[in-house]
């Protein structure tokens, strides 16, 4: 055993002093490292903001004038059903058939592509339909405006003439398509020809309008105007690239041939979020390398701290080039891993430094120094690495619109992590050659920095506590039981306060810069009767919201233009930093005003957000029945139960279901052909998602088969869909399959890296540690839990553990240099406080500004902060405990029936996590093999 852990650190050793070596080399290659990811960052690498989402989904609308929903239904929407159900990768198929228009929604596994899915439904429907029928096949893409464009602009006109409004944008459109940057260019038009039925002769039709609405003296200005959708050629510009390239032609367009009043402005555009959230990032990453720099001055040397910073710099230009060599871009997703990873960054650097320092200190010199350094944290490094590397794994394979939204992060994060092991073995000890080791002597600024005799006390001091359990056995006893005793009544309270935090897979953000207002207009209206309701609505926005506008645009996301039934108005607001009052607040008035001054419109204010808009009324029950009537009738009766019923939380807090939708009887609906009607319901409250399952769970209680049974439903069936909510649970979910079999694989390989079957346990001790600091925080901060706090915690808990595997390795090495376990635990934390203490304030630093500034980032910054500092105390001040109680139970019951009986609860969580039959067989197989495996290695690797 003692000959493979000298081959183990001699690898690591060996490495280190290859590059220590050939130093005058690696400071070349280095130079060229950071020149190079420089350039990618500053010019190379395209700029995105959050990861586009596609959608594998193909929808189908049209027209069938028979005035007859039936007809409609049998016409073409069984027929749209049969001709699709059987394509390549279709998992579900809905229609909808109203008297004379219908819809279709394809919904394909993730494996097709959208257009790959609209070319196959455009390509089965052919010649299926009666001649008479229209239809569109439409592929949906939700990082496009108009399902189609990069950006938007507006031409608009003081005198409002619609058709001049129609030429000066066509003048625009082919002129803009001059710029190198822009493929496409075309206006969207509001008049249409159409054949007059009694003289057979073309005449213009209004089909849509548009308007614009500007700052103009503290209020805003509104005029008629033409939308043109600009696209990019992809492969050379991003997104801001075509903005700028715009904006410099239209600081310069000259539209004085038209007359009087004629101008243009970009009226949406991704480029300016995308500004804003990078902006926000790349001042958090500075201000955490900035951070990282001044915790190594304070706590350790001066040329540490010239160490770290350096180090740091190039983990992130490798990181970066190695981005940019795999094909990604430096977009919301990649620039907040790169934040989220300084704190393991830099504790990989502190662990490195700090082992030369005091290898140094020993009296040796230069390559002896590096390579009993490197030797002695090196495979500590690797296990605490490869340790997290397996916590963030799993989510690159998390399933949907969730999954492909975060997939970038634990990429990133991944790749982040294995430049930063390499270059901290590597490249630290070869700066250290001409830092670090060039004087023995320290500075005046080392000696008097009273910082570090703070932090020197208090690692002495917090090192000193286990050790009272040999100097002073009766108060090290005490102590002893009261730290335990201590993170217990922390897990407790994590629970209390886990009880009172919302659940809501995806909830909106807290501000947004961006609202909208979709109007579904009665039927009747005509187009100018629209346009004047539009114009009420344009009144009220500017009467509550005016002086906090920068821009208001018509059209911007939905697939049609705003016509006589709907139209939709994009709201820019002011930068939320800029403000003081938050888009929920002018939600709120806008949507209280509305539905006060319009009458016979319906209006709906929403916020939108990087994630899916919130659904109004999300509880959904779907009734099965062929018999429409009889489904109609139990619809009734389910809404009236439902409608102000009290529902329980599974935390024992209630809310409402306050309002609700009666199923509709103008059309008829399918879903895989099966007919059905459907209610839905709001609550009174934003946690969505576990208000789905109280209201699911409450309507059970009333609507069981033996109801149906005993109340003429026969054939009926009663369902519980709720679109894209019900996505997200699924989403969410994996992480419940993912996570036990990461803490499986974790297992195995600490397993293997201490020889021990009892150790890794102990390390995952920490994982509950974070919980006070997670759960308390998210509470006092109000946020609720949600996908992207599970993702936070992931992160954290990759940290945390990281943080027990150092100290663990350190207690070991205490041991094997001869100290008895109480000393070996007391000096090993004396000698990890400062590098805890380091990467702790390193991590909250570069995390708090995006904690308290972007509302978006809020909840999962707060809660690897709160988490992390709640674990760092429990670690320095409780875990030594638990080492020692490990040893002692290790020493007391035979180790071979400890070990196997762990393995097998380890087995048995995996199964439990997994709870899906289908990876029964798999898991149980890998349990199997695995204890055979671990059982005759055991004389090898004992506990």
């Amino acid at each position: 055993m003692k000959n493979q852990t000298s081959n183990k650190k001699g690898l690591f050793a060996a490495i280190a002093a290859t590059f220590f070596k050939h130093a005058r080399l690696v400071v070349i290659g280095l130079l060229v490292l950071l020149i190079a990811g420089g350039t990618i960052y500053g010019s190379v690498i395209k700029r995105e903001g959050f990861p586009s989402i596609q959608f594998p989904l193909t929808f189908v609308n049209g027209f069938y004038f028979v005035d007859d929903k039936a007809q409609v239904d049998q016409d073409i929407a069984q027929p749209f059903y049969q001709a699709v159900k059987d394509l390549n990768g279709v998992e579900t198929v809905q229609t909808t058939a109203n008297a004379n228009d219908f819809t279709g929604v394809v919904y394909f596994e993730e494996s097709v592509t959208p257009q790959e899915g609209a070319e196959e439904v455009r390509q089965a429907i052919e010649g299926q339909f009666p001649e008479q029928a229209q239809f569109n096949v439409i592929s949906i893409d939700p990082a496009a405006y108009l399902n189609k464009y990069d950006m938007l602009l507006t031409v608009y006109g003081e005198n409002g003439d619609v058709a001049k409004l129609q030429e000066v944008a066509g003048f625009v459109a082919e002129d803009i398509e001059g710029l190198e940057e822009v493929t496409l260019a075309e206006p969207q038009p509001l008049i249409s020809e159409s054949e007059n039925s009694a003289t057979g002769e073309p005449q213009p039709t209004r089909t849509s309008f548009n308007r614009v609405g500007l700052p103009d003296n503290g209020g805003l200005e509104f005029s008629n105007a033409v939308t043109i959708g600009v696209d990019r050629d992809q492969d050379k510009y991003d997104v801001i690239e075509l903005s700028e390239a715009v904006q410099a032609y239209l600081n310069d367009l000259d539209l004085s041939q038209f007359g009087e009043g004629y101008d243009a402005v970009i009226g949406a555009d991704f480029a300016e979020s995308i500004n804003t959230q990078i902006n926000s990032l790349q001042d958090n990453l500075f201000t955490g390398l900035i951070a990282v720099a001044v915790v190594s001055l304070l706590l350790i040397t001066w040329r540490a701290s010239i160490i770290t910073a350096v180090f740091m710099v190039t983990v992130m230009a490798a990181t970066i080039a190695i981005l940019f060599a795999v094909g990604y871009t430096l977009n919301t997703i990649t620039l907040f891993a790169l934040v989220l990873s300084l704190g393991l960054f830099v504790d990989d650097a502190t662990i490195v430094v700090e082992a030369i320092d005091a290898a140094k200190r020993k009296r040796k010199k230069g390559l002896r120094v590096v390579k009993e350094a490197v030797g002695k944290i090196g495979a500590a490094s690797f296990a605490g690495t490869f340790t997290t590397v397996l916590v963030f794994l799993p989510l690159a394979f998390i399933s949907g619109v969730l999954g492909e939204f975060i997939r970038l992060l634990p990429i990133t994060v991944i790749i982040a992590l294995v430049a930063s092991l390499a270059l901290s073995l590597t490249v630290i000890p070869v700066l250290s050659k001409f830092l670090l080791l060039r004087s023995d002597k320290k500075s005046l600024l080392t000696k008097m920095n009273p910082v570090a005799f703070v932090e020197s006390w208090l690692g002495r001091l917090t090192g000193a506590l286990p050790r009272t359990l040999k100097t002073r056995p009766k108060l090290g006893r005490g102590l002893a039981v009261f730290m335990v005793l201590l993170s217990i009544a922390g897990l407790i309270g994590a629970l209390g306060f886990a009880g009172r935090v919302p659940f809501n897979i995806f909830p909106s953000s807290k501000d947004s810069n961006q609202i909208g207002v979709t109007l579904d207009f009665p039927e009747g209206h005509t187009i100018e009767r629209a346009e004047a309701t539009s114009q009420e609505v344009e009144q009220i926005i500017e009467e509550e919201a005016g002086d906090l506008v920068r821009r208001v645009t018509y059209g911007s996301f939905s697939i049609v233009q705003p016509n006589e039934r709907s139209a939709d108005i994009l709201v820019d607001l002011i930068p939320f930093n800029e403000r003081d009052r938050t888009s929920q607040d002018i939600i709120a008035a806008l949507q209280t005003e509305l539905n006060r001054e319009l009458e016979d419109t319906r209006a709906k204010v929403v916020q939108y957000d990087a994630g899916p808009p919130v659904d109004d009324y999300p509880f959904k029950v779907q009734i099965y029945n062929e018999d429409e009537a009889a489904a109609l009738r139990l619809a009734e009766e389910v809404r009236e139960y439902i409608e102000g019923a009290t529902i329980t939380r599974p935390n024992g807090t209630e809310a409402e279901i306050t309002d609700t939708n009666p199923p509709g009887s103008s059309a008829v609906r399918r879903s895989d052909g099966r007919q059905f009607v459907e209610i839905t319901a709001a609550f009174n409250a934003g946690d969505t998602s576990a208000l789905l399952v109280a209201a699911e769970d409450h309507t059970k209680e009333k609507f069981t088969d033996e109801y149906l049974e005993n109340n003429g439903y026969r054939d009926t069936e009663i369902s519980y869909d709720f679109g894209q909510e019900s996505e997200n649970a699924e989403s969410f979910a994996a992480l419940g399959v993912v996570f036990p079999v990461a803490l499986g694989l974790m297992y195995v390989l600490l397993a293997v890296q201490f020889r021990s079957l009892l150790q890794p346990l102990l390390i995952f001790v920490a994982i509950p540690f974070t919980f006070l600091g997670v759960f308390a925080g998210l509470h006092y901060t109000d946020n609720g839990l949600s996908f992207f706090v599970m993702v936070g915690l992931i992160g954290l808990i990759g940290i945390a553990v990281n943080n027990t595997i150092l100290l663990t390795t350190y207690i070991n090495q205490e041991r094997a240099a001869g100290e008895v376990p109480i000393d070996a635990a007391a000096n090993a934390v004396t000698k990890r406080f400062r590098p805890l203490l380091a990467t702790t304030l390193t991590t909250i630093v570069a995390l708090l500004p995006l904690a308290l500034t972007d509302p978006f980032w809020e909840p999962l910054a707060f809660t690897i902060i709160f988490g992390l500092a709640s674990s760092t105390f429990f670690v320095l001040v409780s875990f030594p405990y638990y080492y020692l109680g490990f040893e002692r139970l290790r020493r007391s019951v035979k180790a071979k029936k400890v070990a196997l009986w762990l393995l097998g609860l380890v087995g048995l969580l995996v199964y439990v996590g997994i709870g899906n039959s289908s990876y029964v067989l798999a898991v149980l197989g890998l349990y199997a093999v695995s204890t055979i495996l671990l059982s005759k290695l055991w004389a090898k690797i004992g506990m």
